[in-house]
């Protein structure tokens, strides 16, 4: 473990994911068991048109279900300052964004004239563009927003700009671990002084149906739309949707300062499979491995009681993933210890892609309802 001095605590959570807005609703559906899986709506796209249970059939999916957030879309674009013009060409996983930020500072007990002009930083994750696709289909209808609205490094950077922090902003795509990744440079940042504090998190939203198509042909999604993680009857993944944001501070600043602490990050590591197994999409149980050693100390090993799990529900990813995890935690630790239990929130809101490590960090915090 990091020297106490280097621990980063969570102090705010705003987060919308399927079930509900705020972390009482997410931590409902967790409570309950929910599956928050429903028919994609026509006002997301046609599913009678793109949907055909042969999945040789060129330009299907396979599925016509998601797990969707409610309220989608809906935007108070004067709140932020923002002219309704302009909000018409945001991408609605911006406003995500803007909106869970704003729940965080809220959730911290923060006031925004607080962090004004402060050295606050923002990582955010994000992968999908459904919304500049969809724009870019009528170029007559393109305006000098247009740029501002899709764009990924606007997406943190209108962040910034409207509660005015003045620290390093930018968005991040490693795909699914981007939310993660997004944590993790930003804890790296808070302790090398790039930043006093940081928001990131990440988002993502399901418009366009063409990205089912590809999951379909890549044999990756599930036919019933729903993620079961480490079960014998894994399918492929269920496509989620959502944001999530924390607000982070040093542990002793937070301390001091009497904020409330949702939880403790003690130590956070990054890496990449490099060529060890192909074809690319494949996961590398040697590089999980690895990953593990660096993170879990001997003395760590004991003491680990649960791991929250990347678990998609992919025939391949799973066992690689379960596989790692009992031979450098489950198989080390000392006898009589705790059994280890693993467990994935796609099973309840999906696979919500590049929020999905955010989701899993967000879980993890205690419950308030």
């Amino acid at each position: 473990m990091e020297d106490a001095e280097d621990e980063i605590a969570v102090i705010g959570i705003g987060c919308n994911f399927p079930g509900g807005e705020g972390l009482d609703n997410f931590w409902r559906v967790l409570l309950e068991g929910k599956n928050c899986v429903v028919d994609i709506p026509a006002e997301r796209f046609d599913t009678n048109f793109w949907y055909d249970a042969d999945e040789s059939k060129p330009g299907k999916t396979q599925t016509t279900k998601a797990a969707l957030i409610e309220g989608f879309n809906e935007f108070d674009h004067k709140f932020f300052g923002i002219t309704e013009a302009e909000a018409d060409s945001m991408d609605p996983q911006h406003k995500l964004l803007l909106q869970c930020t704003y729940r965080a500072l809220e959730d911290a007990g923060v006031a925004v004239e607080s962090i004004n002009g402060s050295r606050t930083g923002v990582y955010i994750g994000l992968m999908n563009k459904d919304y500049e696709m969809l724009q870019s289909n009528s170029s007559t209808t393109i305006s000098h927003y247009n740029c501002t609205g899709t764009a990924m490094s606007v997406a943190a950077n209108r962040i910034s700009f409207t509660f005015n922090l003045t620290g390093p902003s930018f968005a991040i795509d490693s795909a699914c671990s981007s939310s993660l990744v997004a944590l993790h440079l930003a804890c790296q940042a808070i302790k090398q002084g790039d930043c006093a504090m940081a928001l990131c998190g990440g988002v993502s939203c399901i418009i366009e149906p063409k990205v089912y198509v590809a999951l379909s042909k890549a044999k990756m999604i599930s036919p019933a739309g729903t993620s079961k993680p480490f079960s014998s009857r894994a399918d492929g993944y269920g496509r989620g949707e959502g944001c999530g944001i924390v607000f982070l501070k040093p542990l002793k600043k937070a301390l001091k300062d009497c904020n409330k602490v949702w939880g403790i990050i003690s130590k956070t590591a990054v890496n990449q499979d490099g060529r060890s197994v192909t074809p690319i999409t494949k996961p590398s149980m040697t590089q999980q491995e690895e990953l593990l050693r660096r993170i879990y100390s001997e003395s760590d090993l004991a003491n680990v009681q649960y791991i929250e799990a990347h678990g998609t529900g992919t025939q391949v990813g799973d066992p690689t993933e379960a596989g790692s995890i009992s031979n450098i935690i489950a198989k080390t630790k000392p006898p009589g210890s705790e059994r280890l239990r693993i467990g994935s929130v796609k099973s309840n809101i999906g696979h919500t892609e590049s929020a999905a490590g955010v989701a899993g960090l967000i879980k993890m915090a205690p419950p308030t309802c």
